[in-house]
């Protein structure tokens, strides 16, 4: 597992990140999960759409672009709902509500 770090700050934002970059990865994503912890994450790569069928929370979507800056933050998407991220979507991370306070052009990086 990997830290998510604001990039400007060297904050670390979340302890606990995984890293979906395959198509199974990203497939199974959060689904049949009961719960996330606060300070954990997953990084979608690539990924321009999502869906939160069979999860049991709710979760923040953070729109990433191709320099891993931050396009806008859909939060508290409910599960059973489809969603389109907008254009320039290379990755998101998805979290817990409200687990981290990124604005648009943030950007973060893994370590």
């Amino acid at each position: 597992m990997a830290k998510l770090i604001q990039t400007q700050t060297g904050e670390t934002l979340l302890h606990d990140v995984e890293l979906a970059d395959s198509f199974w990865k990203r497939f199974k994503g959060l689904q049949f999960r009961r719960s996330m912890p606060r300070d954990a994450g997953i990084w979608l790569t690539p990924c321009s759409s999502l869906h939160t069928c069979f999860m049991r929370f709710s979760i923040d979507v953070i729109h990433l672009d191709s320099d891993s800056r931050v396009l806008s933050v859909a939060r508290n998407v409910r599960p059973w709902r489809l969603h389109f991220c907008p254009r320039g979507t290379c990755s998101v991370i998805e979290t817990m509500p409200a687990a981290v306070a990124l604005v648009t052009n943030d950007q973060v990086h893994l370590a």
